[in-house]
């Protein structure tokens, strides 16, 4: 699953070993300890420089469930682009992301 999300965006994998565990990554510094400190849970983000997505941590399959929902019902905004719109690097990947789908869209 890729989550994008005012917090940052996220690619949540069952972990290998543990199905009872969701694998989530990051590309960006600082997106899995936002969603930590948001939602409560200690951050224990482990740092994989030259791997594709450098900044992984397990969450409770249950705990990811509801980080997923939460977000979901937080919406407050008409225009997602508008609501992550800063300019930042992040800015211009979601803008990259946006552009391939209008490209390939039916």
């Amino acid at each position: 699953m890729w989550l994008f999300t005012k917090q940052g965006f996220f690619s949540a994998v069952q972990n290998f070993n543990d199905s009872n565990l969701i694998h989530v990554r990051a590309r960006f510094k600082g997106d899995l300890e936002r969603l930590c400190a948001t939602y409560g849970v200690e951050p224990q983000v482990v740092n994989l420089p030259n791997t594709d997505y450098p900044f992984r941590m397990d969450f409770e399959r249950g705990k990811w469930a509801e980080i997923v929902k939460s977000e979901a019902e937080s919406i407050d905004y008409s225009n997602f682009k508008s609501a992550v719109h800063d300019g930042t690097r992040r800015d211009e990947a979601y803008m990259d992301v946006w552009s391939a789908m209008q490209e390939y869209q039916d």
